[in-house]
């Protein structure tokens, strides 16, 4: 009776290492396919910070906190090469650039978004928290993020109205 009671003991450890093995391989083959990073040509005349001639004091705070996913300068962190968390990160910062894009400043589309700057910041949503945290040159002081918010409010083009004149709400 011992051995039957044993036997499918057995049989379960094996079936789950067996599943494991399988899990580990899938994992480990999953690591060869990467998210497209690839970029256009970056035109530096193009970029947002060029164009707006930035204090280098902007220009430091808005490339820390925005340039990641708002711009073709992303830096990777060591983290985005493993799959499936490089693909969750790519797919963030490719929405980040298709809401606005500085280093297409020179296109109306990049632009479109670029009113909510000063607001998004005043209001806590960017840079977002779970970036910030793990990127302290993301960390913006409560001084930093109202100077970036009323350069932003100062220097970014108003929301365009459906008749084509500006509109830039009052503060």
């Amino acid at each position: 009776m011992n051995l039957v009671r044993k036997e499918p003991n057995t049989t379960n450890i094996i079936m789950k290492k067996r599943i494991l093995y399988i899990l580990l391989a899938i994992a480990v083959v999953a690591q060869f396919f990467q998210p497209d990073r690839s970029v256009p040509m970056v035109v530096p005349a193009n970029d947002m910070l060029v164009m707006t001639q930035a204090p280098e004091e902007i220009h430091t705070l808005v490339q820390g906190a925005c340039y990641d996913c708002h711009s073709y300068q992303s830096t990777y962190p060591w983290y985005a090469s493993i799959t499936p968390v490089n693909y969750w990160l790519q797919d963030h910062i490719n929405e980040g650039r298709e809401k606005m894009n500085f280093s297409r400043w020179n296109e109306p589309t990049a632009q479109e978004h670029a009113h909510e700057c000063g607001e998004e910041l005043e209001k806590g949503a960017m840079p977002p928290s779970n970036y910030a945290f793990i990127h302290g040159h993301a960390q913006l002081t409560p001084e930093q993020r109202t100077q970036l918010a009323g350069w932003f409010d100062v220097n970014m083009p108003a929301k365009r109205e459906k008749g084509g004149s500006d509109h830039r709400e009052e503060h």
